[in-house]
């Protein structure tokens, strides 16, 4: 995975850009191209062998038209992986091979991730898949990403290891930026490194789910550091900004809840635009509407809808549409679930009267967490306040950043605030606002003020942090004598039973909420498919509503 992402994440960056990127750049344009060209590849074949080969074939063509380049990569490289540096390196790549080796499945893993990565394999897309389980209509582009590289043509069961894999590439990133923290004028950058290590943690047990919430959250955040790190230490090198906008673009594609990260363009938007630069205005351009029209193709196809649930664009009249009602009923339960409120009748309720439920329903260390990001705000605003009465200027880099987090914080916690869901987002309010702190001179009344803000923070943060890492101890503990060292655990079995439509078996799960990767097509809710139907005698001919 390293090796293809990193060969198509070079071919890719020469077309846009002659000149050479930092690794961290490569690796995740190769994951946005992979993912983008299992996107487009699915809307025609199935991703099997003839996907991978030629992927692979894509990524040998790129390693040797871009020799020189890769080269040159190896020649920096090459004296930090023989060395201390690289050997503990080497060590944490083996401990998150040990996590992505064995464990629990995420729950949506279990109620559809699996089963929609297998649909990938075996079909590409099947028209109105979403009216047989409404799950697959999320269309999440990081599911693509899990098939391409799940190789079950090739060993005869599923890899899932595409998490781990993000793991790996930003914790090193991470590790690596951190080497130089005595060395920074600024550690807006660390503290953000930081964040990207702490969010690890709490997904680190479940490392081998392919589970959608915790890309989107790795791609947030290493989003918002690379920004950080282009404006603090790099040098604010326009170049990135575009590309990191694009990125943006393509983390909503992971989670379209997520689509405000998107706000960072406003400033390489406004520079493009004010020096008249309307070529590479049109080279970004084009190169976000690329990675979104796979996403909105397929949601398309597999819904009839242009974003689903978002019912306020209805422009398609198709025959595999998924009816106006259930999408509401779907996109109501997910509110009201991210509120606690449980009761799809209650979705109207008035913020005022669903906030005190959702807040007894959170964990102390929760609780505290939230406390913290509170109080990670107030000392922004002190922290900016203390800027403008030194005359200091606001830079416009950072004005959108705060806006982009801010705005996907608002749209969270209106529509549904599970903490997982914007963990990303809050986790960088806290780091920011301390590294702030550290950065700046320590003198006067408000500095004294903004320190005892920033210790009520640390105070406040620790908990949650503390929660996981017990969690991965007990982890360790447990699953050190299970026989995964070699082949990785595989998708858990549920309980399907069948029916048949038009002569082809469709399966159902029965006593739990397991729709099975081992059998397909399948879902989770028998009442789903009973209100559903195949518009023709085979599979590839979609389904739609009775």
């Amino acid at each position: 995975m390293f090796l293809i992402c990193m060969l198509i994440g070079i071919g890719m960056l020469s077309l846009v850009r002659d000149r050479s990127f930092s690794v961290i750049l490569y690796l995740v344009a190769g994951i946005i191209g992979i993912t983008v060209y299992t996107e487009f590849f699915s809307i025609f074949a199935g991703i099997g062998m003839w996907a991978h080969v030629a992927l692979v074939a894509a990524a040998l063509v790129s390693g040797y038209r871009n020799r020189r380049t890769a080269g040159q990569l190896w020649q920096t490289y090459r004296p930090v992986l023989f060395s201390w540096e690289g050997f503990f390196y080497c060590c944490f790549v083996l401990l998150i091979a040990f996590f992505t080796s064995r464990g629990e499945f995420h729950t949506d893993t279990n109620i559809y991730h699996a089963a929609a990565i297998r649909i990938y394999e075996e079909y590409g897309l099947v028209k109105g898949i979403g009216n047989l389980q409404l799950h697959y209509a999320y269309n999440s582009s990081y599911l693509g990403l899990a098939s391409i590289f799940s190789l079950n043509w090739l060993f005869g069961s599923s890899l899932h290891t595409t998490t781990g894999f993000l793991e790996v590439v930003m914790g090193l990133y991470a590790f690596h930026g951190l080497r130089e923290f005595g060395r920074h004028d600024s550690h807006v950058t660390d503290m953000m490194r930081i964040g990207i290590l702490l969010y690890m943690l709490v997904n680190v047990t479940r490392s081998m789910s392919p589970a959608t919430d915790y890309a989107t959250m790795f791609f947030a955040l290493f989003i918002v550091t690379a920004w950080c790190e282009n404006f603090f230490e790099k040098g604010s090198d326009f170049t990135v900004y575009c590309l990191l906008t694009v990125a943006a673009v393509f983390a909503a594609t992971l989670k379209f809840s997520s689509c405000l990260l998107a706000l960072i363009g406003l400033y390489p938007a406004c520079r493009l635009i004010r020096e008249k630069r309307w070529k590479e205005s049109i080279v970004y351009f084009l190169c976000g509407c690329v990675v979104l029209c796979p996403f909105l193709i397929r949601n398309y196809l597999i819904s009839g809808w242009l974003l689903y649930p978002f019912d306020g664009i209805d422009i398609f009249q198709v025959p595999w549409k998924i009816p106006m009602e259930y999408l509401v009923h779907d996109a109501d339960q997910i509110k009201v679930w991210g509120r606690c409120l449980y009761d799809v009748d209650k979705v109207d309720m008035p913020v005022g009267q669903w906030l005190p439920v959702w807040w007894e329903h959170q964990f102390r260390y929760e609780k505290m967490f939230l406390g913290g990001v509170l109080l990670g705000m107030a000392l922004q605003f002190l922290m900016t306040g203390m800027r403008l009465y030194r005359k200091q200027k606001l830079r416009l880099q950072l004005v959108v950043l705060h806006l982009a987090i801010w705005g996907n914080i608002f749209v969270w916690f209106l529509m549904a605030p599970f903490i997982r869901y914007g963990l990303a987002f809050l986790i960088s309010v806290v780091m920011i606002s301390v590294g702030d702190y550290l950065s700046e001179r320590k003198q006067g009344l408000c500095s004294i003020v903004a320190g005892s803000l920033v210790f009520c923070i640390l105070v406040s943060v620790s908990p949650y942090w503390d929660q996981y890492v017990t969690d991965a101890g007990v982890f360790i503990k447990q699953c050190l004598s299970e026989p995964y060292y070699i082949v990785q655990k595989d998708y858990d079995r549920g309980n399907m039973d069948s029916c048949e439509i038009n002569g082809n078996t469709i399966y159902f799960s029965v006593g739990d909420e397991i729709n099975s990767y081992h059998v397909f097509p399948g879902t989770c809710y028998k009442p789903m498919l009973e209100r559903s139907t195949l518009m023709g005698d085979r599979i590839e001919d979609g389904f739609r509503a009775k």
